[in-house]
Protein backbone atom coordinates (compact mmCIF):
# COMPACT_ATOMS: atom_id res chain seq x y z
CA UNK A 1 0.00 0.00 0.00
CA UNK A 2 1.23 3.23 -0.86
CA UNK A 3 1.67 5.83 1.78
CA UNK A 4 1.70 9.62 2.29
CA UNK A 5 3.64 12.23 4.63
CA UNK A 6 1.08 13.29 6.78
CA UNK A 7 3.23 16.05 8.82
CA UNK A 8 6.78 16.63 8.91
CA UNK A 9 9.03 18.46 11.93
CA UNK A 10 11.78 19.92 9.25
CA UNK A 11 15.49 19.86 9.97
CA UNK A 12 15.66 24.28 9.83
CA UNK A 13 15.28 26.55 12.65
CA UNK A 14 14.70 30.47 12.56
CA UNK A 15 14.68 33.63 14.65
CA UNK A 16 11.37 33.44 15.92
CA UNK A 17 11.35 36.57 18.17
CA UNK A 18 12.82 39.06 15.36
CA UNK A 19 10.03 37.83 12.91
CA UNK A 20 7.32 38.31 15.42
CA UNK A 21 9.10 42.01 15.82
CA UNK A 22 9.03 42.86 12.33
CA UNK A 23 5.30 41.31 12.83
CA UNK A 24 4.44 43.73 15.10
CA UNK A 25 5.55 46.59 13.39
CA UNK A 26 3.19 45.89 10.41
CA UNK A 27 0.34 45.81 13.23
CA UNK A 28 -2.25 47.82 11.06
CA UNK A 29 -2.58 46.00 7.94
CA UNK A 30 -4.07 42.82 9.28
CA UNK A 31 -6.95 41.71 6.56
CA UNK A 32 -9.86 39.58 8.13
CA UNK A 33 -9.29 35.71 6.90
CA UNK A 34 -10.94 35.44 3.58
CA UNK A 35 -13.25 32.20 4.56
CA UNK A 36 -15.38 33.80 6.93
CA UNK A 37 -17.73 30.77 6.83
CA UNK A 38 -15.10 28.60 8.08
CA UNK A 39 -13.94 29.94 11.47
CA UNK A 40 -15.83 32.05 14.00
CA UNK A 41 -13.58 34.74 16.16
CA UNK A 42 -10.71 36.56 14.78
CA UNK A 43 -8.64 34.72 12.03
CA UNK A 44 -6.15 38.10 10.23
CA UNK A 45 -3.62 37.66 7.90
CA UNK A 46 -0.51 39.60 6.94
CA UNK A 47 -0.22 39.14 2.88
CA UNK A 48 3.97 39.38 2.41
CA UNK A 49 3.22 37.45 -1.28
CA UNK A 50 0.14 37.12 -3.13
CA UNK A 51 -1.62 36.59 -6.40
CA UNK A 52 -0.08 40.16 -8.35
CA UNK A 53 1.41 41.31 -5.39
CA UNK A 54 -2.25 42.51 -4.14
CA UNK A 55 -2.52 43.79 -0.43
CA UNK A 56 -6.01 43.09 -0.50
CA UNK A 57 -6.42 39.84 -2.54
CA UNK A 58 -6.34 37.25 0.23
CA UNK A 59 -6.43 33.98 -1.73
CA UNK A 60 -4.19 31.84 -1.77
CA UNK A 61 -4.77 30.46 -5.10
CA UNK A 62 -3.45 31.49 -8.55
CA UNK A 63 -6.26 32.14 -11.03
CA UNK A 64 -5.76 32.02 -14.73
CA UNK A 65 -3.51 34.96 -15.64
CA UNK A 66 -1.93 35.97 -12.83
CA UNK A 67 1.20 35.53 -11.13
CA UNK A 68 2.32 35.50 -7.02
CA UNK A 69 4.60 38.61 -6.11
CA UNK A 70 5.84 39.76 -2.99
CA UNK A 71 3.77 42.56 -1.56
CA UNK A 72 5.28 45.86 -0.73
CA UNK A 73 4.98 44.45 2.56
CA UNK A 74 7.91 42.10 2.36
CA UNK A 75 10.70 44.43 1.77
CA UNK A 76 9.72 46.11 5.84
CA UNK A 77 10.69 42.43 7.02
CA UNK A 78 14.16 41.63 5.90
CA UNK A 79 14.46 38.90 8.34
CA UNK A 80 11.07 36.90 7.12
CA UNK A 81 12.67 38.00 3.65
CA UNK A 82 15.93 36.15 4.64
CA UNK A 83 14.44 33.31 5.82
CA UNK A 84 11.69 33.06 2.75
CA UNK A 85 15.04 33.27 0.36
CA UNK A 86 16.71 30.63 2.27
CA UNK A 87 13.99 28.21 0.82
CA UNK A 88 15.62 27.30 -2.62
CA UNK A 89 12.43 26.85 -4.04
CA UNK A 90 9.72 28.90 -6.02
CA UNK A 91 6.85 30.16 -3.41
CA UNK A 92 3.36 30.88 -4.42
CA UNK A 93 1.44 32.60 -1.59
CA UNK A 94 3.09 33.87 1.98
CA UNK A 95 0.81 34.92 4.47
CA UNK A 96 1.29 35.76 8.56
CA UNK A 97 -1.71 34.33 9.88
CA UNK A 98 -3.43 35.29 13.42
CA UNK A 99 -5.61 33.07 15.22
CA UNK A 100 -6.89 35.79 18.34
CA UNK A 101 -7.73 34.22 21.62
CA UNK A 102 -11.09 32.53 21.15
CA UNK A 103 -11.47 32.05 17.64
CA UNK A 104 -12.09 28.81 16.53
CA UNK A 105 -11.26 27.18 12.50
CA UNK A 106 -13.73 24.54 11.55
CA UNK A 107 -12.78 21.11 9.93
CA UNK A 108 -12.15 21.43 6.12
CA UNK A 109 -9.69 20.27 3.56
CA UNK A 110 -7.44 21.87 1.03
CA UNK A 111 -7.56 19.87 -2.06
CA UNK A 112 -3.71 19.38 -4.17
CA UNK A 113 -2.03 21.36 -1.10
CA UNK A 114 0.48 18.64 0.23
CA UNK A 115 4.03 17.30 -1.18
CA UNK A 116 2.40 14.14 -3.16
CA UNK A 117 0.31 17.07 -5.37
CA UNK A 118 3.48 19.17 -5.86
CA UNK A 119 2.76 22.43 -3.71
CA UNK A 120 3.66 22.42 0.24
CA UNK A 121 2.19 24.45 2.58
CA UNK A 122 5.00 25.34 5.61
CA UNK A 123 4.58 26.56 8.80
CA UNK A 124 6.56 28.43 11.08
CA UNK A 125 5.25 29.34 14.64
CA UNK A 126 6.60 32.72 15.48
CA UNK A 127 4.12 32.57 19.09
CA UNK A 128 1.86 29.98 20.25
CA UNK A 129 -0.01 29.12 23.70
CA UNK A 130 -0.26 25.52 25.71
CA UNK A 131 -3.97 25.62 25.02
CA UNK A 132 -4.00 25.89 20.86
CA UNK A 133 -5.45 22.62 19.41
CA UNK A 134 -4.01 22.05 15.53
CA UNK A 135 -5.57 18.80 14.63
CA UNK A 136 -4.46 16.89 11.15
CA UNK A 137 -6.05 14.31 10.47
CA UNK A 138 -7.02 13.90 13.63
CA UNK A 139 -3.75 14.39 15.49
CA UNK A 140 -3.03 17.43 17.79
CA UNK A 141 0.37 18.95 16.77
CA UNK A 142 2.44 21.32 19.05
CA UNK A 143 4.77 22.94 16.57
CA UNK A 144 6.62 25.68 18.87
CA UNK A 145 8.31 29.18 17.82
CA UNK A 146 11.52 29.06 15.01
CA UNK A 147 9.97 25.57 13.98
CA UNK A 148 9.31 24.81 10.26
CA UNK A 149 6.81 21.95 9.84
CA UNK A 150 5.21 20.43 6.82
CA UNK A 151 1.78 19.40 7.15
CA UNK A 152 -0.49 17.54 4.48
CA UNK A 153 -3.35 20.16 4.43
CA UNK A 154 -5.34 17.96 2.15
CA UNK A 155 -6.33 15.85 5.31
CA UNK A 156 -9.13 17.69 7.60
CA UNK A 157 -7.74 20.30 9.92
CA UNK A 158 -8.98 21.98 12.34
CA UNK A 159 -7.62 24.87 14.50
CA UNK A 160 -8.51 26.70 17.53
CA UNK A 161 -6.97 29.14 19.80
CA UNK A 162 -8.23 28.32 23.59
CA UNK A 163 -5.81 30.87 25.28
CA UNK A 164 -5.33 34.33 26.07
CA UNK A 165 -2.65 35.04 23.90
CA UNK A 166 -2.40 35.13 19.83
CA UNK A 167 -1.25 32.26 17.96
CA UNK A 168 1.15 33.96 15.02
CA UNK A 169 2.27 31.78 11.98
CA UNK A 170 4.43 32.35 8.90
CA UNK A 171 2.72 30.31 6.41
CA UNK A 172 4.77 29.52 2.97
CA UNK A 173 3.18 27.91 0.37
CA UNK A 174 6.19 26.42 -1.93
CA UNK A 175 6.59 24.40 -5.27
CA UNK A 176 7.71 20.94 -4.91
CA UNK A 177 11.20 20.51 -6.49
CA UNK A 178 14.75 18.67 -5.98
CA UNK A 179 15.53 21.06 -3.35
CA UNK A 180 12.06 20.15 -1.33
CA UNK A 181 12.49 16.70 -1.75
CA UNK A 182 16.06 16.25 -0.54
CA UNK A 183 14.82 19.15 2.59
CA UNK A 184 12.04 15.86 3.18
CA UNK A 185 14.43 13.07 2.92
CA UNK A 186 17.02 14.91 5.11
CA UNK A 187 14.62 15.12 7.96
CA UNK A 188 15.12 12.91 11.20
CA UNK A 189 12.93 9.53 10.83
CA UNK A 190 11.62 10.12 14.29
CA UNK A 191 10.02 13.69 12.86
CA UNK A 192 8.24 12.12 10.00
CA UNK A 193 4.76 10.61 10.25
CA UNK A 194 3.30 8.48 7.09
CA UNK A 195 0.16 7.42 6.55
CA UNK A 196 -1.45 5.41 4.00
CA UNK A 197 -3.03 7.04 0.96
CA UNK A 198 -6.57 8.33 1.41
CA UNK A 199 -8.54 7.78 -1.63
CA UNK A 200 -9.22 11.32 -3.71
CA UNK A 201 -11.39 13.78 -3.20
CA UNK A 202 -15.03 12.36 -5.05
CA UNK A 203 -16.88 13.81 -7.62
CA UNK A 204 -19.29 15.69 -4.74
CA UNK A 205 -16.05 17.16 -2.65
CA UNK A 206 -15.05 19.40 -5.70
CA UNK A 207 -18.80 20.32 -6.09
CA UNK A 208 -18.75 21.35 -2.35
CA UNK A 209 -15.35 23.16 -2.96
CA UNK A 210 -17.11 24.65 -5.80
CA UNK A 211 -20.07 25.77 -3.41
CA UNK A 212 -17.79 26.91 -0.90
CA UNK A 213 -15.86 29.27 -3.37
CA UNK A 214 -18.72 30.50 -4.72
CA UNK A 215 -20.38 31.60 -1.08
CA UNK A 216 -17.61 33.28 -0.42
CA UNK A 217 -18.24 35.76 -3.66
CA UNK A 218 -15.19 37.49 -4.10
CA UNK A 219 -13.91 37.70 -8.04
CA UNK A 220 -11.02 35.81 -7.14
CA UNK A 221 -12.95 32.97 -5.22
CA UNK A 222 -15.82 33.01 -8.53
CA UNK A 223 -12.81 32.78 -10.89
CA UNK A 224 -11.44 29.88 -9.14
CA UNK A 225 -14.73 27.94 -8.71
CA UNK A 226 -15.27 28.69 -12.52
CA UNK A 227 -11.75 27.43 -13.33
CA UNK A 228 -12.79 24.14 -10.98
CA UNK A 229 -15.96 23.21 -13.20
CA UNK A 230 -14.50 23.92 -16.09
CA UNK A 231 -12.06 21.35 -15.32
CA UNK A 232 -14.54 18.72 -13.69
Amino acid sequence: MSTIYKYIKLPLGFDADAMLHEVRSLADVWLPHYNERDYSGEWKAILLRSAGGSLTNALPQQTTGTEFKDTALMQQCPVIKNAVDSLLCDKTAIRVLNLRAGATVKEHSDPGLCYEDGEVRLHIPLVTNSQVDFYIGGENLTPQPGECWYMNFELPHSLSNCGSTDRIHLVIDCIVNDWVHDLFASANEGNIKKIPAPEKFTDNDKRLIIEQLRNIGTETALALAKDMENNF
